[in-house]
């Protein structure tokens, strides 16, 4: 009987190998493992060109005048970033070198331009902001007539709250000429002194060898490190006028 037993096992031993043998080999998983992108990563794209937005920049917290020595140290404007002013390219053979220097300007920022005065020239530069882009505008050239004894303000004149009345040189052309007043319109900062880099680009062409002048550009820099060029046009005003153009800092 118990060799009979060990036989029926043996035999049901033989019958599940073979039925194992008859199945399919297990399938393989493979599981691929990828690194978690970064939540708090994000591209930020770059300005897509055009003009820059400047907002009113906030005033200096001394005052300093185009005749004295202060000059208040103050955080530059928010901007945003528009097309970067190229730096100037060596001239064409024939033509005169790029003059750079440094120079000793005042500016005042309005609600709608800027009034620059040159020390070295004693020349006011008033930009007035085009309607629909307050980064650039027309450029007048006026000379300073301010003497020592004159009145520096007009009593009467009452700025709005937070804004101010232009002094000296910058106020007497300011009351005296009515477009200049309408156009720039109240004084958002305080008149400052600083010392300017200045680069003057010659226009022009060459022609048969001969260098002939043409209109040219100057370039200045502000107290917020903004780049200011100034187009030559026509004579608007007392000397040079043209246009300009204001370019943040980069």
């Amino acid at each position: 009987m118990r060799k009979i037993v060990l036989m029926l096992g043996a035999l049901l031993v033989a019958l599940a190998l073979a039925a194992c043998q008859d199945d399919p080999p297990p399938t393989q998983i493979y599981i691929v493992i990828s690194p978690t992108p970064d939540s708090g990563a994000a591209t930020t794209p770059g300005p897509a060109g055009g003009g820059a937005t400047l907002t009113s920049p906030p005033a200096p917290t001394a005052t300093a005048s185009g005749e004295s020595d202060t000059s208040p140290t103050n955080a530059p404007p928010t901007v945003s970033q528009g097309t970067p002013l190229p730096l100037p390219t060596p001239q064409p053979l024939l033509f005169p070198t790029n003059v750079i220097a440094p120079v000793q300007i005042a500016e005042q920022v309005f609600e709608h331009g800027r009034i620059i005065w040159l020390r070295h020239s004693r020349q006011m530069w008033v930009m007035q902001a085009a309607p629909n882009d307050p980064n650039s505008g027309d450029w007048f050239c006026y000379n300073d007539t301010f003497e020592e004894g004159e009145p520096e303000i007009d009593a009467s004149l009452i700025p709005p709250e937070n804004m101010y009345q232009p002094r000296r040189g910058f106020g007497k052309l300011w009351r005296n000429n009515t477009e200049i007043r309408d156009g720039l319109g109240w004084a958002i900062t305080p008149e400052f002194e600083l010392t300017s880099n200045y680069t003057y680009i010659a226009g022009g062409y060459v022609e048969a060898e001969q260098y002939v002048r043409g209109p040219g550009e100057h370039r200045l820099t502000t107290l917020y490190n903004d780049t200011i060029s100034f187009f030559e046009g026509d004579i608007r005003g007392d000397c040079q006028g043209g246009t300009w153009r204001l370019t943040p800092p980069q």
